[in-house]
């Protein structure tokens, strides 16, 4: 009887260690990659969200390509084999109106930028998933070979198409809209350090659509004068909170242990 009441309080103490633990850390608790979801709004016909299953369903296409960051020009930020679907392909399964002349995009952190039509329509621009076979930590990547980092927005979870010349938050701030690499390092028309704070441009609300068919921050920003927005790393790292709860747990076992041999000897 005595090793059964044991048993039930340590199994107890065990599960309120285990709840604390989870709710302590967040992070570890919410970090399937597979909960993401893409919308597509804004002049289409059809709007549109994709879960993971669907976009994965889409043709794919796979394109190698190195991010630079225009912080440090020559340092390679991340390179190699980029999995996912064409740009273009989404733009069309959403039917665009001929009234649209930019795309938008957003992520989840309320970071945004934007391409020209022109850009949109290049077929190694890519919304990746996966980059050498594995899934992206940052859940979806715009992929635009030949630009510099600003344009390479992580965490995407809308795109947009808008009928005037929108401009992201890097763009909006005097950076070149072209971002081309060729050109060398940008430098700002303006200067960001001296401005009222950057507020991001309201996205449209996401539609509730579901698809017609079966799916502070960029990675890396350019270098501001101080004070300025602050970029976001292009892994953010999980840190480990030990859960307060565990400091009264520990104790309590521990006590129940020494009662249970108590118990025992006599």
């Amino acid at each position: 009887m005595k090793k059964s009441s044991f048993s039930a309080t340590l199994l107890i103490i065990t599960v309120i260690a285990g709840a604390s633990f989870a709710a302590a850390n967040p992070a570890n608790a919410q970090s399937n990659p597979s909960q993401w979801q893409l919308s597509v709004t804004g002049l289409v016909a059809n709007p549109f969200n994709l879960t993971p299953s669907e976009m994965q369903a889409l043709p794919q296409t796979t394109i190698n390509a190195v991010l630079y960051c225009v912080d440090s020009p020559g340092y390679v930020v991340a390179q190699g084999n980029w999995t996912g679907v064409k740009l273009w392909v989404l733009l069309e399964q959403a039917g665009f109106s001929q009234d649209a002349v930019k795309v938008a995009f957003f992520a989840a952190d309320g970071y945004a930028t934007d391409l020209t039509l022109a850009t949109a329509k290049r077929n190694d621009v890519i919304v990746a998933y996966q980059k050498d076979g594995l899934p992206l930590s940052e859940s979806l990547r715009l992929v635009v070979p030949g630009k510099w980092g600003y344009k390479w927005i992580a965490q995407l979870t809308q795109i947009e198409l808008v009928n005037f010349d929108f401009k992201g938050m890097w763009e909006s701030q005097g950076y070149p809209d072209t971002a081309d690499i060729s050109e060398g390092a940008p430098m700002p028309a303006t200067a960001p350090g001296l401005q009222e704070p950057y507020s991001y441009p309201s996205p449209s609300p996401s539609p509730s659509v579901a698809p017609a068919s079966p799916s502070p921050s960029p990675s890396v920003s350019p270098a501001v004068p101080s004070p300025s927005p602050t970029p976001v790393a292009v892994a953010d790292a999980k840190t480990f909170e030990f859960p307060l709860v565990l400091l009264v747990v520990v104790p309590l076992v521990l006590l129940e242990l020494v009662a249970l041999a108590f118990r025992k000897r006599r």
